[in-house]
């Protein structure tokens, strides 16, 4: 126990806010998720159900139930019989989201060109201004949450719950990148106009129009997300033949 102290303290923080409020098993899994994608638990770092089940302070059966779902969405694997480990992402990986992306983000623009109220494009509207300004003051931070709920907003104006579904599993691969394409020179500005250009098909109803403008924006994202790859083992060349954790999108 004494030896996962220390990273483990940010995931018990994350504990105290769920345990009254859910079962004991759905408490520790949406625990162990959320410190997962939100990096609290990161990859490196190997434990043992008996240790959770003591820091928890619970029998080791919901933290067997729960571990067996993280290991379903490859998020949590095992090393050796006993110890666990958060699951690694490596660059392969990153660019494979990427193309999932370009095609459920071309489609939730075109549905919700279909379908999106006054009030969901105002909505829109209002998240891409709040990116231009947090931009202008280079809140790196800021800028990936607006970007998420931007698309995450333009999913559930398109009325359609499944590809909303596939679309937030996507996010959550995307919440585990460390680095954010928003640390690319000028990359902000260019998403702003991306968006713009995707807001106005959506606001004339030119379904075609915001479906090419949301592909042209992801694959654009998937070239930043590229270099970033590129710059990062160019720098560590010894992360060339092993999967990485330093990116984001």
């Amino acid at each position: 126990m004494a030896d996962i102290a220390g990273f483990i303290a940010p995931v018990l923080d994350l504990w105290k806010e769920r345990r009254a409020q859910e079962g004991s098993a759905d408490a520790v899994y949406a625990t162990l998720r959320e410190a997962i994608l939100s990096r609290s638990l990161r990859p490196g770092h190997q434990f043992a159900e008996e240790d959770l089940a003591q820091a928890f302070e619970v029998s080791r059966t919901p933290i067997r139930e729960a571990i067996l779902r993280l290991e379903s969405e490859h998020l949590i694997e095992r090393q050796g019989r006993r110890r666990l480990s958060v699951s690694d992402i490596s660059p392969e990986e990153v660019l494979e989201i990427y193309d999932v992306r370009v095609v459920l983000d071309a489609l939730a623009a075109e549905l919700a060109a279909e379908h999106a109220t006054p009030p969901e494009v105002a909505q829109l509207r209002w998240a891409n201004d709040q990116l231009r300004e947090a931009g202008a003051e280079g809140d790196v931070a800021r800028m990936s949450v607006l970007n998420l709920e931007f698309h995450d907003w333009m999913a559930q104006a398109g009325r359609n719950s499944f590809l909303l579904d596939q679309l937030r599993a996507v996010r959550d691969r995307v919440r585990r990148f460390d680095r954010t394409t928003f640390e690319y020179p000028s990359r902000w500005e260019t998403v702003v106009a991306e968006h713009d250009e995707i807001l106005a098909g959506i606001e004339t109803r030119d379904a075609k129009r915001a479906s090419r403008a949301a592909r042209t924006h992801m694959r654009n994202s998937k070239k930043v997300r590229l270099s970033m790859v590129e710059e990062d083992q160019n720098a560590h060349p010894d992360t060339r033949a092993r999967p990485t954790h330093s990116l984001e999108g």
